[in-house]
């Protein structure tokens, strides 16, 4: 059972690496003075807001954490079971 916990060891660096590159390529939320405001000047609503980059990021940024949470708990119960 070794082995299985080095390979999720290896999992979670990696899904690790990838959510920390895709949470740093998104665009912050607040843009300066405008969003103190509420004004959102180049905001895409609509349609086309699923097909942004940002939302794109967004997803794969919940699919990360999602892998991560699952990994770690699955390496947590093989760690259990091994004993």
């Amino acid at each position: 059972m070794q082995a299985f916990e080095i390979i999720g060891g290896i999992l979670l660096v990696l899904i690790s690496i990838s959510m920390i590159v895709i949470v740093m390529l998104q665009e912050g939320k607040g843009k300066g003075l405008g969003a103190i405001s509420g004004g959102e000047a180049g905001g895409s609503y609509g349609k086309n807001r699923a097909k942004t980059l940002d939302a794109i990021l967004a997803k794969y940024t919940k699919i990360c954490a999602i892998l991560f949470l699952v990994v770690t708990f699955a390496v947590w119960l093989l760690s259990i079971f091994a004993k």
